[in-house]
């Protein structure tokens, strides 16, 4: 017999079961965008070699890649509660050992692997739960509650409290205060109300194996199938290369400003600001500009932004002019624009995908997604190793650029959907 969903009204917050999973989720994104950039700042300032920030992003995104169907369709297959206790458990015992490894590099790889693995369970597991505890009317405000907290995490976590506590104490202090989040999201789960897998037809054991195949040949041919579908998906690959080649180069682009590396918030804090400021921004202000032009206009504005951040520190520097100021500004326009790319582009994925499939579409396209902007992310440690980190920043932005304009001039519709 299948696992009922919880029937709730009233706040959603106040819900016991889904402010926990809330909590949950807030906790593990905020711990999860401070150690990333506390491992970013460490490994740089223990190597030198863009390179290996490069193989430690990498380590976050391959799991990503490979195994994201794969963990979807084990969830099914499990009591989603104990999908997120264990996974949560192990990534808790994972981080403490980052924080005890010093500056052993390869350790460090190893044991972000390794979290990287859980997480991958984790993800899907989160979103499996929300329907379980949340009644049918009240879904899309909890997906817009978890999508807002995704969005403001990345401002607390990688943008705030990680750079202040780099700089106030140190990486290993942050990933300290980062098992202390996940301890709390481990104890938080364990509150949560049972969800034994669903009743599934028969038959449907036998097709698993073919199932993970099945969801990424249906998502490719959604993609395929319709532009309104692939054109968001470019803006969101190209947008997430840039942020992913900025995040490896983050601590060079320091260095070239004539920064400490691990005073990198002057860069990140304003950037993070902006996303939040352009995702209340465009609510307020985007109602009658079309998905794919707001795509199109953050995609142009973030890449040439990228390319005046990349720039100013030796111009600036050369001149004498005072370049931090002129970069916070740059930032915080950048992160907006980035916000604008990215909010209407997973906006108009929603509305184009056929409303039956949405949810393992969006599963397979966040594999997509994250394999679109491996590449650039592979390349860009080592070929700033070989040149500069803010000359790759700047070529990387070039061809972001030329994607935004081939988007807005050559690609145009071909298929039903809103433009």
């Amino acid at each position: 017999m299948g696992a009922v969903t919880i029937e709730r009204s009233g706040p959603l917050l106040r819900d016991p079961a889904f402010g926990r999973l809330w909590f949950i989720q807030a906790s593990t994104q905020i711990g999860g965008n401070m150690a990333l950039y506390a491992l970013t700042i460490l490994v740089f300032a223990t190597t030198r070699s863009n390179a290996a920030v490069s193989a430690l992003v990498m380590s976050f995104l391959i799991p990503t890649i490979l195994l994201s169907a794969l963990a979807g369709v084990l969830v099914d297959r499990l009591d989603v509660r104990w999908a997120l206790i264990v996974p949560n458990t192990v990534r808790t015992l994972l981080t403490f050992g980052l924080a005890v490894a010093g500056t052993h590099v390869t350790v460090l790889l190893l044991l972000n692997l390794g979290i990287s693995l859980t997480t991958v369970v984790l993800t899907p597991a989160e979103a499996s739960m929300i329907p379980r505890i949340v009644s049918k009317p009240q879904l899309e405000t909890a997906m817009g509650i978890f999508n807002l907290t995704l969005q403001a995490s990345f401002a607390v976590g990688f943008a705030f409290l990680g750079p202040l506590l780099v700089t106030l104490a140190g990486p290993s202090f942050v990933l300290v205060v980062v098992v202390a989040f996940y301890a709390a999201a481990t104890i938080a789960t364990v509150g949560l109300p049972a969800a034994p897998p669903i009743a599934r037809e028969k038959g449907a054991n036998r097709r698993s194996f073919h199932e993970p195949v099945d969801q990424l040949h249906e998502g490719l041919a959604a993609i395929s199938g319709n532009r309104e579908v692939s054109r968001p998906l470019m803006h969101l690959a190209a947008a997430a290369s840039l942020v992913g080649v900025i995040g490896v180069l983050g601590p060079n682009l320091a260095s070239s400003l004539g920064l400490d590396p691990k005073n990198l918030i002057v860069v990140v804090l304003p950037l993070g600001l902006g996303v939040v400021g352009g995702v209340f921004a465009l609510r307020r202000f985007g109602e009658g500009v079309s998905r794919r032009r707001a795509g199109e206009l953050g995609l142009l504005t973030f890449g040439s932004l990228a390319i005046a951040i990349s720039t100013v520190g030796a111009v600036g520097l050369e001149a004498g002019v005072p370049v931090i100021p002129i970069v916070v500004v740059l930032a915080f326009c950048a992160g907006a624009a980035y916000a604008a790319t990215t909010v209407s582009a997973q906006t108009a994925l929603f509305e184009n995908m056929p409303p039956g499939v949405r949810g393992r579409i969006f599963g397979v396209l966040a594999s997509i997604v994250s394999a679109a902007s491996l590449l650039p992310i592979l390349i860009a440690g080592p070929l700033a190793d070989a040149i500069s980190g803010p000359l790759v920043i700047g070529i990387t932005a070039v061809a972001v650029l030329a994607n935004a304009a081939w988007s807005a001039f050559l690609f145009g519709p071909r298929g039903a959907g809103r433009r």
